[in-house]
């Protein structure tokens, strides 16, 4: 039997799309799947709306936060309740093409060293464009956003890393825990269609600010460091790279001048041992 796929869908204030999100995902080739729906206390007609769909299919499950918590909560709260083997989140204002489950689940079922399958996706609404994601690379991940938060990965394995993090409430929380799953050693694998569509609106609010990008640097300082041409790249918080460096270079001082006194001391006790 296929394993159970639990598709993701924290909603605040999206009543007027949320039914088109979940019945993307009802229209899915692969059956396997549940479906969470989170409620982030809206003040529209969302959490309605979500209850007349939980009664209409059986595979819905649906919360609700009791005050507005941001996405990173209602996410973290929605896998651990998730029932599947594979998770993949979904924004209530989203869909998702029919064979995307399908194609993802394969994949991670093909290879155990794959642990995040992603794709291509296109704009709609007010804009209108196709994104094409290239492969994963080390310098890709550390300068582009790009991976979309509606990529599939396995439950055991983002309980592993530690789920979204707390600090990243404000935006790029999921850009930090592809960041984190690359840390800890996981592949990606792109699948390269155009499976999610990604509604783009005037109104939608710019997440990747300078202290959204200071809070991955903090979070992911030595994989930064780690590549040579950071200093040059448009990522940059030269605050926090400066004291880092200044404290980084202290300590790797003190270890030096530690090794060096412990060498002459061993030495000198040798020298003292030898003319005895």
């Amino acid at each position: 039997m296929d394993k159970k796929v639990s598709v993701i869908i924290p909603c605040f204030n999206k009543g007027e799309y949320v039914k088109e999100a979940i019945e993307s995902v009802i229209n899915q080739t692969y059956k396997n799947i549940e479906i969470v729906c989170i409620d982030d206390c809206s003040t529209d007609n969302s959490y309605e709306t979500l209850k007349e769909l939980a009664n209409k299919y059986e595979n819905i499950i649906l919360l609700r936060n009791e005050e507005n918590k941001g996405v990173v909560y209602s996410r973290n709260t929605a896998i651990n309740t998730a029932t599947g083997e594979y998770i993949l989140p979904l924004d209530a204002d989203d869909t998702i093409e029919p064979t995307y489950v399908e194609k993802a689940a394969k994949i991670l079922d093909t290879y155990n060293q794959v642990g995040v399958v992603y794709c291509n996706y296109k704009y709609f609404g007010d804009s209108q464009r196709k994104i094409e994601i290239p492969e994963v690379t080390k310098e890709y991940l550390l300068y582009s956003s790009c991976i979309s938060s509606c990529s599939m990965f396995r439950k055991t394995d983002f309980q592993k890393i530690g789920g979204y993090k707390e600090c990243m409430k404000n935006g790029c929380e999921d850009w930090e825990l592809w960041l984190t799953f690359y840390e800890n050693g996981y592949g990606f694998h792109r699948i390269d269609e155009y499976m999610l569509n990604y509604r783009k609106e005037k109104n939608n609010s710019e997440k990747y600010t300078n202290d959204n990008k200071n809070n991955i640097l903090k979070t992911h300082i030595d994989l930064y460091l780690s590549d040579e041409n950071f200093s040059e790249k448009a990522l940059s918080s030269e605050n926090i790279l400066l004291k880092y460096r200044k404290y980084k270079r202290l300590f790797n001082l003190s270890l030096t001048l530690a090794i060096i006194e412990f060498a002459t001391i061993i030495i000198i006790v040798g020298a003292v041992i030898c003319f005895q």
